[in-house]
């Protein structure tokens, strides 16, 4: 078999793989699972924490970025075009996060802010909180007389933060797989990268360092997020590139390292090595063992509300939680109300602006595919 045809097989099993799993699923818990983390924490500045280091938010998110690597390597595999590419990412993020953004800014917070709406509107920080979040950047998160007697003071949407780090993987995905020309082992190999820097980083202080100089760079960047998260998207990128199939020894694995991660001594690199083990064998595992052979795709009556949870679950619950406290309702109060309104969020934002947006990607590209074709 050539080269080419053994490329052109492996995107065909990437391509299979890709539509018969629970994936959306293990999303929408995972960012159930941040709401959880937040509420408490938000409500009573209570944060669960499963393992030494790592909170149950924390953990979600690792969950969210493997399975971000494994899809997003199975689309560059089947259409490994950079115009392509960014159209499909840009058209997954950006309409969902930009009406949140607006929806926090506009709706929101200017139902609570302790401003005359004039002052509100006519403050900079309005306008520079909604650019700066809209663009996905989320290094400012106030608002002018926004949540200013919350447990969390002031913070509107502590959750888009990750997004950056999101976007930057797609680049750094796209970079190594076009730089490799379809080789797989350009996966692991940034996995394994990412997994030392992350070492590098932690023993030599780079976050602390970058901390004490300051300026814009220091807060958008943190060198143990960036390489945390880069792991275990290219170790979902790696079990994409290499067709693996979910077998029982990963649930054996997973269980593992849990216990790793629970008691794995006064060393943060035990703990964190077991974190990114059970995220990659045991979401993986969850994802396909026993599949009902479902398909992944956008038709089909297919309804993902993880990100619209994502992104509005945060300024909801911080609006609920004013509300409670201020009326002397308890937390169980506090996180069902929120839920009902995340959720209904949610499902508005799949049906209205989500699934709208990436519609419109795919009917471009479809466009420029047959306009190139014409020519």
């Amino acid at each position: 078999m050539s080269p080419e045809a053994g490329r052109g097989a492996s995107d065909h099993a990437l391509s299979r793989e890709g539509m018969d799993n629970r994936f959306d699923l293990l999303r929408l818990m995972a960012a159930l699972a941040v709401f959880v983390a937040h509420g408490d924490f938000l409500y009573r500045l209570h944060l669960p924490v499963p393992f030494p280091g790592h909170s149950l938010g924390s953990l979600a998110v690792y969950v969210f970025f493997f399975i971000s690597g494994y899809l997003v390597c199975q689309s560059w595999a089947r259409e490994p075009v950079w115009r392509v590419f960014w159209v499909k990412r840009l058209a997954r993020i950006f309409p969902g996060l930009v009406v949140a953004v607006v929806f926090s800014v506009a709706v929101i917070g200017w139902s609570v802010t302790s401003l005359p709406s004039a002052r509100y509107w006519g403050a900079s920080g309005t306008w520079v909180n909604l650019i700066n979040n809209a663009a996905g950047l989320a290094t400012v998160q106030t608002l002018p007389g926004v949540f200013e007697s919350n447990p969390f003071a002031r913070t509107v949407n502590g959750s888009l933060w990750t997004i950056r780090y999101e976007l930057a993987m797609y680049g750094v995905l796209a970079v190594l797989a076009w730089i490799g020309r379809g080789r797989r082992w350009a996966y692991p190999a940034a996995a394994a990268v990412l997994a030392a820097l992350w070492g590098c980083a932690r023993l030599g202080r780079w976050d602390a360092a970058l901390e004490a100089g300051g300026g814009w760079w220091a807060e958008l960047f943190r060198w143990q997020d960036f390489c945390g998260f880069g792991v275990s998207f290219f170790l979902g990128s790696t079990l994409a590139a290499y067709a693996v199939r979910a077998r029982a020894w990963m649930a054996a694995v997973a269980v593992l390292a849990v216990l790793g991660a629970a008691y794995g001594g006064s060393g943060d690199a035990v703990r964190q090595v077991a974190v990114w083990g059970l995220v990659t064998f045991g979401t993986f595992w969850l994802a396909f063992v026993g599949r009902w052979g479902g398909r992944y795709g956008i038709g089909r009556g297919r309804v993902d509300l993880s990100y619209g949870v994502y992104i509005y679950a945060f300024p909801l619950q911080q609006a609920v939680t004013e509300l409670c406290l201020r009326r002397g309702w308890p937390l169980a109060a506090c996180m069902a109300m929120a839920l009902a309104l995340v959720l209904a969020m949610a499902w508005l934002s799949w049906h209205a602006v989500e699934r709208p947006g990436i519609r419109a990607g795919r009917r471009w590209l479809a466009r420029s595919r047959k306009i190139a074709a014409d020519t």
